[in-house]
């Protein structure tokens, strides 16, 4: 690698770009390599066979190390982990050329993703051979084109480890995609036709259940219906604010989204605000008082309005902007106007700032003030309130109101680069209890996958955490790398972060082991059977649809 790296340097224009490229794949390769040396490391340890047993195996383990040190998340790096794998147990002549730069990354992900169903040794070695020669002489080829060679090679020595196109049933799937600071989300997805149809009816019928007076467009309404029929609810609520509107309000929701936000933005301003409705909430949750910490801190009451009129003007204005029709553009149509007037007005609203700050879905994207206004009309509305030196709680489970604080102070999995929201992880005690106290600077969030690699991965030789007053964690992987994450809320939520009593062990004595009277959680089959399964079912498929084929290709009589 180090004469590609002095012929790189050496050359300028275009060959330096190809030359760098060379350089590039062969440090992925080396990269690669070394994440594969790390697997066997592991395996090559004591009691390593019965670790593959685990729910968190040795590939799960090394998967955390390198996501947390390469910045990915342990799906990826599992990804990558099982392309390196590949290359060094199956197709050897294609990681040669790829450790001399001479293939990049995404054709040689192609190759292990389109032979990954060959069995046979010897078909194995043929299409490795044969791929390495021919792939050097492909040129650029698109996606589709570089399957179909592929697969045109493999059909010649295994026929049924060619990797088929999912029939269009199979390949029904709804995703959702979280567009950031807008508030809004796009949905795509692909059903049965008779789905979608009663699916498009329902949002039509959905969408006629508020009055005549509803401010919002046909369509914003089939949007909000999503939302609604996610919420179970059977009619949206109806915006028009008269008191005695038919339509009422929505019933309460089945589904619970949990939202952050500062006190004047959850609260609608007076120009826009709702009247009380019987299935409204008349004010915000407050918690048992039992739970509060008695540190006499005081939550702000989300039911104060804005002491600037103006303020409270801008705030009703940008609420009320969310629905109707979209403002036009320009005073007068475009091709009546010069290009002066166009830039004229172009200029002349450069924007406002909000007048309201933002919030943000637990482990979720941000969401405009306005529009967090909006998500609490129907909501149930809990004040969150800092700790601040409240001395620990006596017992194993935080009370509601400090879970409510760490959850919302970390917003996600605490774990280098991981984004669970923190709504579905566990509360950690970083010292574990009871040595540790349960209390806001000893308790984080983890994932229940980075939970157990914590328990059952960690110790002197294993992962180490260490939790500061203000939140920050610093951990300390297997092989010696630090890595401190701080608190999804430091940003948006500053006082949040601000610290908290400082833990005081209990205990000094340590325990036997810090896994004691604990078991991982174990797999019935290992990750290589199951792999090896999901082959043989892939095959299975692949023979049948091949007979099929023959037998249909056999003229009728």
């Amino acid at each position: 690698m180090f004469d590609l790296l002095d012929e790189a340097s050496r050359t300028s224009g275009a060959a330096a770009t190809l030359a760098w490229a060379r350089v590039e794949n062969a440090a992925c390769a080396r990269r690669l390599a070394g994440m594969v040396a790390m697997l066997d490391a592991l395996h090559a340890a004591s009691g390593s066979a019965n670790r593959d047993q685990w729910f968190l195996d040795n590939w799960g383990a090394v998967s955390a190390e390198i996501g947390a040190t390469q910045q990915l998340t342990p799906g990826y790096a599992s990804h990558l982990l099982l392309i390196g794998t590949a290359l060094r147990d199956r197709l050897p002549k294609i990681a040669a050329l790829f450790a001399d730069g001479l293939i990049g990354y995404r054709l040689v992900s192609t190759i292990v993703h389109r032979t990954a169903l060959i069995k046979a040794p010897d078909a194995m070695r043929a299409v490795d051979a044969a791929l390495a020669v021919l792939v050097q002489g492909w040129g650029p080829m698109s996606l589709d084109r570089t399957d179909q060679a592929i697969d045109a090679l493999i059909a010649k020595h295994d026929p049924y480890a060619v990797r088929r196109m999912q029939e269009s049933a199979r390949g029904r799937g709804i995703d959702v995609y979280l567009d950031d600071a807008s508030g809004l989300a796009t949905l795509w997805g692909t059903l049965f036709a008779t789905d979608a149809e009663a699916l498009d009816q329902r949002l039509d019928a959905l969408a006629c259940t508020v009055c005549d007076d509803d401010p919002r467009t046909r369509d914003q309404r089939r949007s909000d219906a999503m939302g609604a029929l996610a919420h179970g609810q059977d009619r949206l609520a109806c915006l028009c604010g008269n008191e005695h509107c038919f339509a009422g309000a929505a019933e309460p929701s089945t589904v619970v989204v949990y939202v952050v936000a500062h006190a004047d933005s959850v609260t609608l301003p007076p120009a826009a605000s709702q009247p009380d409705l019987p299935h409204e909430p008349s004010g915000p949750h407050q918690p048992d008082p039992p739970d509060l910490p008695d540190d006499g801190v005081t939550p702000a009451d989300p039911a104060t309005a804005p002491d600037n009129p103006q303020a409270a003007a801008d705030a009703a204005a940008q609420h009320a902007s969310l629905d109707g029709e979209t403002p036009p553009m320009f005073s007068k149509p475009l091709r009546e106007m010069t290009l002066a007037e166009v830039i004229a007005e172009s200029n002349a609203d450069p924007g406002e700032p909000l007048a309201t700050p933002p919030g943000v879905i637990i482990g979720g994207p941000l969401l405009p003030g306005p529009v967090v206004a909006r998500a609490a009309l129907h909501a149930k509305v809990v004040p969150i309130v800092h700790p601040g030196n409240a001395p620990p709680e006596p017992r194993y489970t935080p009370s509601r109101a400090l879970a409510d604080f760490v959850r919302s102070r970390d917003l996600t999995c605490r774990f280098p680069h991981c984004n669970v929201p923190a709504d579905r992880c566990d509360l950690d005690h970083t010292i574990p209890y009871p040595h540790g106290p349960t209390c806001a600077s000893n308790l984080k969030c983890l994932c229940r996958f980075h939970h157990l690699l914590k328990t059952f991965w960690g110790g002197p030789r294993g992962w180490r955490d260490r939790q500061l007053p203000d939140g920050d964690v610093v951990w300390t992987s297997p092989s010696g790398q630090s890595d401190t994450t701080r608190p999804g809320s430091r940003l948006l939520f500053p006082s949040l972060c601000l610290p908290t009593a400082p833990v005081t062990v209990t205990d000094t004595d340590a325990p036997v082991a810090h896994t004691a009277g604990l078991t991982m959680p174990r797999r019935k089959t290992t990750r290589t059977q199951d792999r090896r399964q999901r082959i043989d079912d892939e095959r299975r498929r692949n023979e049948a649809e091949n007979e099929a084929a023959a037998l249909d290709a056999i003229p009728p009589f």
